[in-house]
């Protein structure tokens, strides 16, 4: 086969996409935007590793993934997945690593901030959780090493190009994509109350929905995602907050088991659990409100 016949796919895709594919072609080049913060942020992180940078990795890749396989099997049987399931190990392998980091710069100070005259904690007890921080952050940067962002993108783009996916088609799958994931928060949303794993699926598909929502907006009358993105941004920053403090608590007692009788973990862990219990009812009420909500998508 010669060097014109190895092009000839890509050029009858490209001249397909003359007939109104534009919209499919724009969200693709969302989603690489997307892996190019999260090249920036990697390489960010290789220099100087910060919490806000290791948020920023996680959230680009998120926006990815929350999203990108849902639209490519959709559109493609033959979609590439396995460049999602890269992009998840990515992201799954420095989930500690972020959750020791809100541990100890996020929930530790506001439970100072809320209980100022609760004793401190131990200095030796944080040192504990720092090592740990540090190690964890170490083993981050070394799978970080071997993220190779680029070879996805460069995959994902010789995806794309071989697709036509018309303007009509792509809001129709945008409708079936958000109408699954509501039912699939609705039925979650029904068992919020019972612990965390519950709690952190719930947030899953809250993420989901509102990466999704936000990703399709364009193809939907101007301003009506609106509504449902104030709202699920709302039920998230709850969700999120009551799973933090879930989450560092059980950190806590993990790292810390000899301490935990202790006045000054005691504290802690008790305000720790009031917080999520708190932050949980204020998210139930948050996804009252988002079902009462009219469907943009199906009308």
């Amino acid at each position: 086969m010669n060097a014109s016949q190895d092009q000839a796919p890509i050029k009858q895709a490209a001249a397909a996409k003359s007939a109104g594919d534009r919209a499919f072609t724009d969200l693709c080049k969302l989603f690489e935007t997307y892996l190019v913060k999260a090249g920036k942020a990697r390489h960010e992180l290789l220099i100087r590793y910060s919490p806000k940078s290791l948020h920023a990795w996680r959230v680009s890749l998120r926006r990815v993934t929350a999203t990108l396989d849902q639209v490519c099997e959709a559109v493609d049987d033959d979609a590439p997945v396995d460049l999602v399931e890269q992009l998840k190990g990515y992201r799954n392998a420095t989930g500690q690593s972020r959750d020791l980091d809100i541990l100890l710069d996020e929930s530790l100070p506001h439970f100072y901030e809320h209980k100022p005259k609760a004793d401190k904690i131990d200095p030796a007890l944080v040192q504990t959780l720092e090592a740990e921080r540090q190690r964890l952050h170490h083993d981050a940067l070394d799978h970080l090493q071997h993220a190779n962002i680029p070879a996805i993108q460069r995959g994902f783009e010789a995806w794309y190009k071989q697709q036509s996916v018309g303007d009509a088609e792509l809001q129709q799958i945008a409708a079936e994509l958000i109408e699954f994931l509501f039912q699939q928060l609705r039925k979650r949303g029904e068992r919020l109350g019972e612990g965390r794993k519950r709690l952190h699926k719930a947030r899953t598909t809250t993420k989901k929905l509102r990466y999704t929502m936000e990703l399709f907006e364009p193809l939907f009358p101007k301003d009506a995602a609106k509504r449902w993105l104030d709202q699920l941004a709302d039920l998230q920053t709850h969700l999120g907050e009551s799973h933090d403090r879930m989450t560092s608590r059980m950190l806590c007692k993990g790292l810390l088991p000899e301490a935990v009788e202790r006045d000054d973990l005691k504290a802690f862990l008790k305000w720790s659990r009031t917080s999520a219990q708190g932050s949980a009812m204020k998210a139930a009420t948050s996804l009252d409100r988002l079902m009462g909500l009219e469907k943009y998508w199906a009308s």
